[in-house]
C-alpha cells in the first residue's frame, strides 16, 4: 500500500514538528505525547539521509514502524488501530526542500516550528559536540536556522498555514501557550499536559539511525538525556549572557549567531507566533 494512503488510513492526527536543533523541540513533543490524540511518534525520520547518506527507504521504513507513546515500542503501521495520532518530528536542517514539502503534505494541520534565542541553542550544541567527540564549533548550516528561514519562507509562498512556538515563552506560560498550540493543532483542550513521568530509558531514535551511532551515545544519549528525565515544562534558569557569547566566539559562531538572531527575531513578530506571557528575565533573554 502507498505510504501517504497507509498513513491516513491509520491516523486521523497526523502532526509535525520541525526545529533547529536545542530548542525545546522535544520537549514540545512530549506535551503533545500527553493528549489522547497523539498515540504514536516518528523521530526524525530523515535524519539516516542526512547522516547516513540513505535513501527514501529508510524514510518510509521509519514512517512504517512507528513507536507506540505509552510504551516506546515500534510496532508495524498495519497493526495500529485506525483513528490514531502521529507526531512526526524533524530538524530543519535534515530536510531538503523536497523532504520538506513532502513531510508536510502528510500532515492533518499546520507544521509547529520550535524556536528559541539562537544564542542558547548554539552552546547547548556546542556542550554536546564537544562531550560526543571533543569538537570545539560545527558546521553553520547544522544550526539549523538557515533552513528554517527558507522553510518558513516557503510556507508563505505556498499559502501554507504554520504554526511559530518560542519555547522560552511556553516556559514562561505553559498553560496558556500550550490552550494556543492545541487550537493551533486542531486538538481537543486537554489540561495538565504540561507534566509528564521522567522516562530516561525511552530509545528515542529509530533503529536505522541507531545503527549510525557510537557506542558511547547508545550508552547515554546526550542530545536527550536531560528532556527524556524531565517532569513537564520548567522555567529557564538564569542566563549567563557574557559567558554564552563568549562561548559562541570561542567557537567562532559570532557572525553567524548574529545573523541568525536577526532572523529569530522577524519570527518574533511573525502573526503565527503563538503569544505567551514573558517575564522580565525573558523579555531580558531576547534582548540583552
Amino acid at each position: 500500500m502507498e505510504l501517504e494512503t497507509a498513513l491516513t488510513r491509520a491516523y486521523d492526527t497526523r502532526l509535525v514538528l520541525i526545529s533547529p536543533p536545542r530548542t525545546g523541540s522535544t520537549a514540545v513533543a512530549r506535551l503533545l505525547w500527553q493528549h489522547p490524540s497523539v498515540t504514536h511518534h516518528c523521530h526524525e525520520p530523515f535524519e539516516a539521509c542526512y547522516w547516513g547518506a540513505q535513501g527514501p527507504e529508510s524514510v518510509e521504513g521509519i514512517l512504517r514502524n512507528p513507536m507506540v507513546v505509552a510504551s516506546g515500542e515500534r510496532v508495524a503501521l498495519a497493526d495500529v488501530e485506525r483513528g490514531s495520532g502521529l507526531l512526526m518530528k524533524e530538524m530543519s536542517f535534515q530536510l531538503s526542500e523536497a523532504q520538506f514539502t513532502q513531510l508536510v503534505g502528510l500532515t492533518t494541520a499546520p507544521p509547529i516550528f520550535v524556536i528559541c534565542d539562537p544564542r542558547l541553542s548554539t552552546t547547548s550544541r556546542l556542550r554536546i559536540v564537544r562531550e560526543l567527540n571533543g569538537a570545539k564549533t560545527f558546521p553553520p548550516f547544522e544550526s539549523g536556522w538557515q533552513s528554517l528561514r527558507e522553510q518558513v519562507e516557503l510556507c508563505r509562498a505556498r499559502d501554507i498555514p504554520y504554526v511559530l512556538v518560542d519555547s522560552d515563552d511556553m516556559r514562561a506560560d505553559p498553560a496558556g501557550v500550550t490552550a494556543a498550540l492545541m487550537t493551533a493543532a486542531g486538538l481537543p483542550q486537554v489540561g495538565g499536559l504540561e507534566n509528564w513521568s521522567p522516562r530516561p530509558g525511552l530509545k528515542l531514535v529509530s533503529p536505522e539511525v541507531g545503527a549510525l551511532m557510537s557506542d558511547v551515545r547508545k550508552a547515554d544519549d546526550p542530545f536527550y538525556r536531560k528532556v527524556l528525565g524531565s517532569s513537564g515544562i520548567q522555567p529557564r534558569g538564569e542566563v549567563d549572557w557574557e559567558r554564552e557569547e563568549a562561548a559562541i566566539a570561542a567557537a567562532g559562531l559570532e557572525g553567524d549567531v548574529a545573523k541568525w538572531r536577526h532572523w529569530y527575531e522577524e519570527m518574533r513578530a511573525d502573526p503565527a507566533l503563538i503569544a505567551g506571557r514573558h517575564t522580565e528575565r525573558e523579555n531580558n533573554a531576547h534582548t540583552g
